[in-house]
């Protein structure tokens, strides 16, 4: 069994692997605008309240000073799919437990895959510290 777990890990169906690449990266600044969903109903994940950052920012036109663009997720299909790649990336619960409070937080957005086709996430302090990358 192991090795067919290990067999899927190399052909990237198991998660992040070596071969990922780091497509971009971009800033965000989480605030209280984008932990309630467009119907006004607060968000209980991290991985949605990166995609409504991103409505917000796209869609909305709702930015605050530490928010950057992204070549990822204009469109209200690619904003569909962050949730799944977050939860596919590795989880920083500092950052969600401070988002998930209410509080702003600038973070670092990574985005990892291949072929121009992002897989997961990676979530960084925007500070810099302890940053990761694919």
């Amino acid at each position: 069994m192991r090795h067919w777990l290990a067999a899927f890990a190399v052909m990237g169906l198991g998660g992040p692997v070596a071969a990922q690449h780091q497509l971009g990266a971009y800033y965000a600044e989480i605030g209280r605008e984008d932990v309630f969903n467009s119907s006004g109903v607060r968000l209980g994940d991290l991985g949605a309240i990166l995609q409504q950052d991103r409505a917000n920012y796209h869609r909305f036109g709702i930015r605050h000073f530490g928010d950057d663009s992204d070549p990822f997720f204009a469109d209200r299909a690619a904003r569909s799919q962050i949730p799944a790649l977050y939860a596919r990336g590795p989880r920083e619960p500092l950052i969600e437990r401070i988002v998930l409070q209410g509080n702003t937080l600038g973070i670092l957005v990574v985005v990892c895959g291949r072929g121009g086709r992002p897989d997961y996430l990676v979530i960084n302090f925007a500070d810099g510290d302890s940053y990761r990358g694919c």
